[in-house]
């Protein structure tokens, strides 16, 4: 890709991850405090000494430390709905990311907390201060910069977090890399959203470090002296420090003021390649002469861009071929149908140690996709062309319990995006049309053997939810998608990687 390409995939994704960086850690920030606060207080030999809510709130922390972050991420879906409205996007993204940077930011105030000397305690309540004063006056001002580091380490946690906020469509510059990076094999993207993520994590620690100096400088003795540690770092100091609070929340107050629902466009989910490729001809050549304003919201995932057609935060979706939406409708109860065809990606059989079916013979592995209408897809191809043999009666949906003989072949199942990079270490590999064509390889001069393109039931669709098929947009749309300028655009850019599901029009 060329710098004009990658620039703006950058700048959306450098403000997507500070929008969702600032908001998470001010909510970090207000939620983790007093939680760190209170389990000082209630620990054995505190002022508020309570066995029960010590251990109560100790393991709600621990608990909340413990869960892998993709894990809470996809497991608040449904919660992250309900407070926000929507599971997609950036604002979605933040609630997450805040639940997971909560407990981890509390035990850090707790540890800078349990720093203060006792002595300073006691001699707040020697003067006759009570709980909030021996907060507010001692415990607080003195572990200020204790407190400061730590908001740095979490904020730099949340960066890494933030990698991940794709798995919802939250954006930022993680999702870049994976999208346009590691799937596409776009080397260049990787380097520079690396670059990028390694300039923000250290203007990051920098801000962090110069205020922890600044205030362990000019912190002072005594409860007096410890309570005005902002008023004692001197004009340019202050101004740093308002400059380092002000400026996040003017983004995040940007990024809130930016979105709004434009009833009038028409959101689309599909996936990076070649389905968002597609979409993005028709935004760029075709759309405006049909009077149609089109937004395309690009997943690596195959399951959200199907429930989020079924919710309405999308009004459509393209990424998918029948079996899959069938199977898909049945087991998550949706209600999705096909609008038009619009492309197939033949599945192939690839191999850089294989020079025919011939040489994969006993003892050889085969890699295969692991999600469930690819894999019964890639035994289907492998069994039509002699590879193997299935069981009477295996569906689409055939797994590797459904191999009647093996012929002394070995499988390696793996997520279908991996496939591709497989290929050197096995000696074969089934690999989606779509993920070969990022790779490079043409199933209809690569592939040992691929499918036929005529009578294939895996044509890949725009699909609604059910009873917005009459909609004007959905129309405009699918019309374009089986135009011939599309299909010439199919033909031109994958040169048989990818065929038109379609005829020309008036044939």
């Amino acid at each position: 890709m060329s710098w004009s390409e990658i620039q703006p995939l950058l700048s959306q994704g450098f403000w997507d991850t500070l929008y969702m960086v600032g908001w998470s850690t001010l909510i970090a920030l207000i939620g983790g405090l007093p939680i760190g606060v209170l389990l000082v207080l209630t620990d054995k030999g505190g002022m508020l000494q309570n066995t029960v809510v010590n251990k109560a709130v100790s393991a709600i922390v621990n608990v909340g430390r413990s869960l892998p972050f993709i894990i809470l991420l996809i497991a608040l879906i449904p919660f992250t709905r309900v407070v926000v409205g929507s599971f997609i996007g950036p604002t979605a993204a933040i609630v997450p990311l805040a639940i997971g940077a909560i407990p981890f930011f509390a035990r850090l105030v707790e540890t800078a907390v349990r720093e203060v000397d006792k002595g300073l305690v006691e001699a707040v309540q020697a003067m006759g201060g009570g709980t909030p004063t021996v907060v507010f006056k001692a415990l607080l001002p003195q572990a200020l910069p204790s407190l400061v580091a730590g908001l740095t380490t979490t904020v730099i946690v949340l960066i890494g977090y933030s990698a991940m906020a794709g798995t919802v469509g939250g954006g930022g510059l993680g999702s870049v890399a994976v999208q346009y990076g590691y799937q596409r094999f776009e080397t260049s993207v990787m380097v520079a959203t690396v670059v990028a993520l390694i300039v923000i994590v250290t203007a990051v620690q920098l801000i962090g470090d110069a205020l922890v100096r600044g205030l362990a400088a000019h912190r002072g003795g005594g409860a007096d002296g410890a309570g005005r540690p902002l008023a004692r770092l001197g004009r340019p100091r202050t101004v740093a420090v308002a400059v380092a609070v002000v400026v996040p929340l003017a983004l995040i107050g940007y990024g809130l003021g930016s979105g709004g629902d434009d009833k009038q466009t028409l959101k689309v989910a599909a996936s990076p390649t070649p389905h968002g490729e597609i979409l993005d001809y028709v935004q760029k050549h075709l759309a405006a002469k049909e009077g149609l304003k089109l937004e395309v919201r690009k997943f690596n995932d195959y399951v959200i861009p199907n429930t989020a057609t079924e919710s309405g935060e999308v009004d459509a979706n393209f990424f998918q071929h029948k079996p899959y939406l069938d199977d898909f409708n049945k087991k998550k109860n949706t209600h999705i149908k096909p609008v038009v065809n619009v492309e197939l990606e033949p599945l192939g059989l690839y191999s850089k140690k294989a020079k025919s079916l011939k040489d994969l013979t006993a003892g050889k592995t085969v890699a295969l996709p692991n999600d469930s209408t690819n894999e019964g897809r890639a035994l289907h191809l492998l069994a039509d062309n002699g590879v193997i043999d299935l069981k009477s009666g295996a569906g689409a949906e055939a797994t590797l319990g459904d191999v009647s003989d093996t012929k002394g072949l070995k499988f390696k199942e793996l997520e279908a995006a991996s496939v591709p990079r497989a290929l050197g270490d096995v000696d074969a590999a089934v690999i989606n049309g779509n993920y070969a064509v990022d790779t490079g390889l043409n199933p209809s001069k690569d592939a040992l053997v691929a499918e036929k393109v005529k009578g294939n039931p895996y044509a890949n669709f725009l699909a609604v939810k059910d009873g917005n098929q009459d909609d004007p947009r959905i129309e405009k749309l699918a019309k374009l998608l089986n135009s011939d300028q599309v299909r010439t655009f199919i033909e031109h850019k994958y040169k048989g990687g990818i065929e038109p599901a379609f005829g020309p029009v008036g044939s």
